[in-house]
This record gives structure tokens, C-alpha cells and sequence, in this order.
């Protein structure tokens, strides 16, 4: 699995908005549900895990991105 946000950037909410609907990612916000409010606001990269693990109809493993509003 590539990396597909890099940790210390920042990123518009639109461009999150555009990332996650083309990869299988998780994105958890410190911005509560204010995350895609507003497209021009930026968002830091804080740190990633790679061992999020979705257990449903199928299993799934998924990188999960921690962001922070900047």
C-alpha cells in the first residue's frame, strides 16, 4: 500500500474531499464534523496508522490519517 498523504502537509478540504473519494482511506479530524464545511480550509497531516482494520461483509485493511485544522 502507497502512502498517499504525506504527514506535516497540509491539504484543502477539497483536496481531501477529492483524495478520499478515489483511494480506500479513513480519515479521523480533530475538526469534529466540521471537516468538509468548508473546502477552502486547511487541514495538517498529523500522523497515519497502517493497521486499521474494517470488519464488515468483507474484511479490509485501510490506512487511517489523523488530520488537524490548521
Amino acid at each position: 500500500m502507497t502512502q498517499t498523504l504525506e504527514p506535516g502537509r497540509n491539504y484543502s478540504g477539497e483536496e481531501l474531499k477529492d483524495i478520499i473519494s478515489k483511494e480506500d482511506i479513513l480519515l479521523l479530524s480533530s475538526n469534529e464534523d466540521q471537516l468538509f464545511t468548508d473546502s477552502s480550509r486547511e487541514y495538517r497531516v498529523v500522523s497515519w496508522y497502517e493497521g486499521y482494520h474494517s470488519h464488515g461483509p468483507s474484511y479490509q485493511t485501510k490506512r487511517a490519517y489523523i488530520v488537524e485544522k490548521v
